[in-house]
């Protein structure tokens, strides 16, 4: 990737965000693949809300809630390159993938595909379908990664879905969107993206990609509050969905309260049924500002520079990571194979203040933008003392 020089200048400034982090100040998180912190530009957006709704302004849905919902779903849908009416928020990752399982039309005998190591997430919906005579296929992991002809040879004449997540949760090892995209509609197939470990951290266009569906929590790299999720869906897809459950805010003209002959929206609004989130989604809009004051091209690419320096240093000092391979592989995550007792290690870096996680019998490192490579070496160092 050749940087540009305002991208160059922006990359510069990421760690004059750490001031926002007070966590800071009392330990190294590097732990965003579970769960961020909330900055503190967050929680005053928060503070704020729950003040006028405790204070002053308390029915505030059409002074405050609805400029916030617009501000929020347009950050978000400009930083994954969608058309707002295209994206919907639902409450979680399993909601909104979810919908795409019990929306589709589905036949005896049609099959879908699906990652052997997939988060849970995007592996129960598709289970479901199994009562309706749906059949799951999985496709195998080779040394903590996917491979393209793995999901080309095990797409058959009636396999009508493959779901995968952009960035794997184990290993970190992150696909190429769009080249599979290519591969299943080749094959009249759909493409659906789990990207709860790519949302705020790795690009996603989703006009460029061209994947027909994507869900994502975002209380992970997105660095906003639990209980709120982003969900794409194609215009060629919105048309062939069926929404399995609706509500009062489905239809075009909500506020016609006794209009029950209403049509429901035309755009992904149709699945916002009801009541939302409003405390999270203050907290996404807040977040979402910073992204879009750093970028999407700076957010990957601090990243990418940070997990590529810890793959160095790990392998340096004789610690293996779960996959090798190319850059264009890497993602946020970065975990480590073949430690004796992971969850013992893990446990011994939290006492001295460097919080990690195991998944699997992996240990599992994840930095963000405002984390350092001196930050990095200092958990290299301790990992040693610890293991060796």
């Amino acid at each position: 990737m050749t940087l540009t020089v305002e991208t160059t200048r922006r990359l510069s400034k990421t760690e004059s965000y750490r001031g926002i982090f007070p966590h800071l100040n009392h330990q190294l998180y590097l732990n965003h693949a579970a769960v961020s912190p909330l900055s503190s530009r967050v929680v005053a957006a928060i503070n704020s809300y729950l003040k006028e709704r405790n204070e002053t302004d308390i029915e505030n849905y059409f002074s405050t809630l609805m400029p916030v919902l617009d501000s929020a779903r347009s950050r978000v849908a400009s930083f994954i390159n969608s058309p707002t009416r295209n994206l919907a928020f639902v409450q979680n990752t399993s909601a909104g993938l979810s919908v795409l399982a019990q929306g589709l039309n589905w036949k005896s005998g049609d099959r879908i595909l699906l990652y052997e190591k997939e988060f849970p997430s995007n592996v129960y919906p598709f289970l479901n379908l199994k009562a309706h005579g749906v059949e799951v296929d999985f496709v195998p992991c080779r040394n903590g990664k996917i491979l393209l002809e793995d999901i080309e040879r095990l797409i058959t004449p009636r396999t009508r879905l493959v779901s995968v997540s952009y960035v794997q949760f184990l290993t970190g090892f992150r696909i190429d969107l769009a080249t599979l995209a290519d591969l299943c509609h080749s094959k009249g197939v759909l493409l659906s993206v789990d990207a709860i470990q790519a949302l705020g951290a790795m690009p996603i266009d989703c006009k460029a990609m061209k994947f027909d569906f994507l869900a994502a929590g975002a209380h992970k790299w997105a660095m906003s509050p639990m209980g709120n999720a982003v969900m794409f869906i194609s215009d060629d897809l919105l048309e062939r969905l069926t929404p399995s459950c609706v509500g009062w805010l489905s239809v075009k003209e909500a506020w016609e309260l006794l209009n029950y002959e209403q049509d429901l929206h035309d755009s992904a609004q149709r699945y916002e049924a009801g009541t939302y989130n409003w405390i999270g989604l203050v907290g996404m809009n807040e977040a979402f500002g910073i992204f879009h004051e750093l970028g999407s091209d700076v957010i990957a690419e601090k990243l990418l520079g940070l997990t590529t320096h810890l793959r160095e240093r790990l392998s340096e000092n004789g610690f293996k990571v779960a996959f090798e391979g190319e850059r264009k592989n890497y993602s946020g995550i970065v975990s480590i194979q073949g430690l004796q007792e992971p969850t013992a290690v893990m446990k011994q870096l939290l006492e001295r203040h460097i919080e990690v996680s195991t998944r699997e019998g992996l240990l599992r490192i994840s930095p963000h933008f405002y984390n350092t490579t001196d930050e990095l070496d200092r958990f290299v160092d301790e990992l040693n003392r610890l293991t060796k």
